[in-house]
């Protein structure tokens, strides 16, 4: 069991080893150049590497370093998986309203009833100070009478490309098929 897992090892490891035929088009058999990674009689791209068939809605990837065997060769995502990586997380501000409106009435009510009981100054004190007074005592014990800001963290990832070969950044490449 262990000498039929080293050799599935040792292809795992060593990911930029090229498989196949490399001067012959792994889709319709023509020659082609063995640094090739597209065939101009059946206009296929494929893997520079393990030289399956690439579709333009894959993940193509190509090393972006000149000193590199594989600089601007095709990769699929299989043989050059992406790495995600976790980014200092966004925090915003948000605001969220208070229950002032509410609150407001509540103080109208009470200050009208107070106005129909006793004097029209002694309804606009108890508005005022029901209102202004009361009202920042329970938003500061944790009611939120007039609106606070609260803190919104967002966490961020980014995909992140290296070239199977030389390790380097590479870069996604898209690409539309010629008819």
């Amino acid at each position: 069991m262990s000498e039929t897992s080293s050799p599935s090892n040792e292809k795992q490891t060593d990911r930029s080893e090229r498989r196949g035929e490399l001067d012959i088009c792994p889709i319709c058999g023509s020659g082609v150049h063995p640094q090739a990674y597209f065939c101009s009689r059946c206009s296929n791209y494929f893997c520079f590497v393990c030289r399956t068939r690439v579709a333009p809605s894959d993940v193509s990837l190509q090393c972006v370093n000149r000193e590199c065997d594989y600089f601007g060769k095709l990769v699929c995502s299989h043989c050059n998986p992406s790495q995600t990586v976790s980014e200092k997380p966004f925090v915003y501000k948000e605001p969220s309203d208070g229950y002032w409106p509410a609150w407001l009435l509540a103080c109208v009510l009470i200050a009208i009833y107070v106005v129909w009981r006793s004097t029209w100054i002694a309804g606009g004190l108890a508005f005022v100070s029901l209102y202004a007074g009361l009202g920042y005592v329970l938003n500061s014990v944790g009611f939120n009478i007039f609106g606070k800001e609260r803190n919104v963290e967002l966490p961020r990832q980014s995909t992140k490309y290296a070239c199977v070969r030389c390790s380097q950044p590479a870069k996604p490449v898209s690409f539309s098929k010629k008819s």
